[in-house]
């Protein structure tokens, strides 16, 4: 998976390696504390690499059929699962534009065709560390 460093605001955790919730360009995303956030005071900003983690690959159609809308974005299942709505933006290897990330093999084709297409996967985990 592609990383993605980015300037965060902290806003809190439950303790290292457990949900803490971060702000990234206005939006609030929920991720796993690799970061140290104990050590953190609300409000501080930091650079962080933002690591996604895309869930066991489920039915090829419901992959292409997850994004009517043509967004590029986050959407918060629960806790820190998302998912991660984007357009193929090349195969092999196959790279997703969902706007905050850039999703790296969350399927694998050799089809050209499925370039421009828009998609949703969903992400087990989103992993925050220190950049």
């Amino acid at each position: 998976m592609t990383h993605a460093v980015v300037t965060a605001t902290f806003i809190a955790t439950e303790g290292d390696y457990l949900e803490a919730v971060i702000e990234v360009d206005g939006q609030r995303l929920h991720v796993m504390d690799e970061f140290g956030g104990v050590q953190l005071a609300a409000g501080t900003l930091f650079q962080a690499e933002l690591w996604p983690m895309v869930s066991e690959l489920g039915d090829w159609d419901a992959i292409f059929r997850a994004n009517p809308g043509r967004e590029k974005r986050l959407v918060r299942l629960d806790g820190w699962r998302y998912l991660a709505l984007g357009v193929v933006t090349q195969v092999d290897p196959v790279v997703c534009d969902c706007g905050l990330l850039q999703l790296e093999n969350p399927f694998t084709t050799h089809d050209v065709r499925c370039v421009g297409a828009y998609i949703g996967v969903t992400l087990a985990r989103l992993d925050a560390c220190l950049a």
